[in-house]
């Protein structure tokens, strides 16, 4: 997904940069992203289960009126419904007959049954729809999440889309819905992902480097 070869990645070194530690590297673990110990409400399984493709809208980094924003122009797309991860914002105005507002939720069992997420890119986000198959549209905020929303569109599994440009957001959606090319692109990554043990490998790190780490006293 980084696009950098893991003998190159390895290599790597801070040299004489102060912004890191001398003994900086840097090595690929495999995907990390939440499985929050949360149930599925009710409400929400049933607007899934109903007929139409479904929005999964978790801008979750950011305040509600891009929330708003987002959802209004998700509502131009004919047949879309959008459930939103609304967390801590008060949202439950938007609730209507395609809009449902939920509180947190566990995005790792809703983003496989959606047909698109909208996520302000951050590394959560982002692996857990193309941990899902998930295509998505990635409205980044920061420069990590500039990143990962860069490496999800180079491949082929979703679009970035910078906050100023939400008018291209429903011709975007309707590109995700309509093709088969992007949610091919995920389910690729996926399978990437499934073959791969993201927290052991992180584990693993963790351990070789306390085990190499000089003693001091």
């Amino acid at each position: 997904m980084a696009g950098v070869p893991a003998e190159v990645m390895e290599a790597w070194s801070p040299g004489a940069d102060p912004r890191y530690r001398p003994g900086t590297r840097l090595r690929y673990t495999g995907p990390l992203f939440a499985h929050l110990d949360l149930p599925t409400p009710p409400e929400v399984d049933a607007f899934l289960d109903a007929p139409g493709p479904v929005a999964y809208v978790a801008l979750t980094s950011t305040g509600p009126d891009l929330v708003r924003a987002v959802v209004e122009a998700l509502l131009t797309v004919d047949g879309l419904r959008v459930l939103v991860a609304a967390t801590v914002h008060d949202l439950a105005d938007l609730n209507s007959a395609r809009v449902l507002v939920g509180g947190v939720l566990p995005s790792h069992r809703l983003m496989p049954r959606a047909a698109m997420a909208v996520t302000t890119g951050g590394q959560g986000s982002v692996q857990t729809a193309l941990a899902s198959g998930t295509p998505l549209i990635a409205i980044p905020l920061q420069p990590e999440q500039a990143l990962n929303a860069a490496a999800a569109e180079r491949a082929n599994a979703g679009y970035a889309l910078a906050p100023d440009a939400l008018p291209d957001l429903p011709a975007l959606a309707k590109e995700l819905l309509s093709s088969t090319t992007h949610r091919q692109a995920a389910a690729r990554i996926r399978d990437l992902y499934l073959a791969t043990d993201g927290p052991g490998c992180a584990a693993r790190a963790i351990l070789e480097l306390h085990e190499t780490k000089p003693a001091t006293s």
